[in-house]
């Protein structure tokens, strides 16, 4: 095991030196190195130096009172004991951060809290991509997904002997993310059990936030900015592409559609036949259990839809609440014409919402999920001099003219 990962290890680190020590832009990354872990080099590479010893970190007043402020910290309070059980025995630190990736709260062995401390892997530490490059953290709270990074994945070359899991926290209600938990060691205790524990202690948190047990839905849950997630009766049901199209588009209309009205929404002008459709509509009704009816075709069971509760959030100008919420577009490979008449609608509304906000967190937060040459523009005129981010933001603005 410790041969295998002694060598996994040492094509990392001849990878990462290879990628760093180029004179001008950075080469290309071998398949030695995961894809979504290559990207965030090449994003890190704008704006962190590589051999920076520590992140940056906020004053400890100011991280205990978003702690206490934090649902995280109430979905906390009853792991602590187990958390802190599992961090002395398997030698191990655990963190909590918030959606900029501030770590709000950590428990570590011993060892581990020395060797973190040294580098402010501590509360109030800034561990989001453009502060410290590629890690565990702001790659989860990124994707969304559950991800681990191995020593010399890690940008910044202080982090090469870690190795972290990080798991997004979500509210379970809503989808919007919370936060993002994170466990990590030292590379030479990597364990496959890693990624599976960070998911679990997150999972752990989601339920704990609700306040009480949570009771299966009788309805549908539907979120489709970003990565689709279609929840039924509490299940989570695994669809095609197709039968999300079907779902977005009856839910956008409540009151029902004609077969015809439904085929034009979906499928426009392309020729698939009414009969094409009808076993669609069939298939996905057998796997709601029914909850599809005809004459006009609707969905007969409640429903919650992220493109709706976003649209609702910004009506009511809570548009850190949209942003936090919005995952990313609405099914970006459908060609349905209503589809896509909504993503590019509730893309354009959020953008010009979060730049006429003034807020400089939220634009930031936004600017680090998605490329937007305007919120980077209006980031960087709101950001004061000195504030760590603004050439953070003058350098991906910089990054995107090339690009195009």
């Amino acid at each position: 095991m410790n041969d295998r990962l002694s060598l996994e290890r040492q094509k990392l680190i001849s990878a990462w030196y290879r990628y760093v020590s180029r004179e001008q832009a950075p080469q290309p990354v071998e398949t030695t190195v995961d894809q979504e872990v290559a990207a965030s080099w090449a994003r890190s590479a704008l704006t962190v130096s590589p051999e920076r010893a520590c992140a940056p970190i906020m004053k400890e007043s100011d991280v205990q009172h978003v702690w206490h402020e934090s649902p995280l910290e109430y979905g906390m309070r009853g792991l602590i004991p187990e958390l802190r059980r599992l961090a002395e025995e398997a030698d191990l630190i655990v963190a909590v951060g918030n959606v900029d990736g501030t770590l709000l709260w950590t428990q570590g062995s011993e060892r581990m809290t020395d060797l973190a401390r040294s580098i402010n892997f501590v509360p109030g530490g800034q561990w989001g991509e453009g502060s410290v490059g590629t890690n565990a953290l702001a790659l989860s709270l990124r994707t969304r997904q559950p991800v681990r990074v191995f020593s010399a994945e890690h940008y910044v070359q202080t982090v090469h002997d870690w190795v972290c899991y990080s798991s997004p926290i979500r509210d379970t209600g809503s989808g919007a993310l919370l936060g993002v938990l994170d466990i990590s060691t030292t590379w030479e205790h990597t364990t496959p059990l890693g990624l599976a524990s960070a998911r679990h202690y997150a999972a752990q948190i989601e339920l704990a936030i609700q306040g009480r047990p949570v009771t299966p839905a009788a309805g549908l849950n539907l979120a489709f900015c970003g990565s689709p997630r279609v929840t039924f009766g509490g299940q989570r049901l695994h669809l095609t592409p197709r039968q999300h199209e079907l779902l977005c588009v009856l839910s956008l209309n409540p009151g029902g559609l004609t077969l015809d009205a439904l085929h034009a929404h979906v499928y426009g002008d392309q020729p698939i036949s009414l009969s094409t459709l009808k076993s669609e509509v069939s298939t996905l009704r057998s796997l709601l259990g029914g909850q599809i009816a005809s004459r006009p075709y609707r969905l007969s069971v409640p429903i919650t839809l992220d493109v709706q509760r976003i649209e609702e959030l910004l009506l009511a100008g809570r548009v850190s609440e949209a942003a936090d919420l919005y995952d990313g577009p609405l099914l970006p490979h459908s060609a349905s014409p209503l589809l896509t008449y909504w993503r590019e609608y509730l893309d354009a509304a959020l953008r010009e919402a979060v730049c006429r906000s003034g807020d400089p967190d939220l634009l930031w937060r936004y600017a680090s999920r998605f490329d937007d040459p305007e919120c980077l523009d209006t980031l960087e005129d709101l950001l004061p001099e000195g504030d760590h981010r603004r050439p953070i933001a003058r350098a991906r603005r910089a990054a995107l003219d090339a690009a195009f």
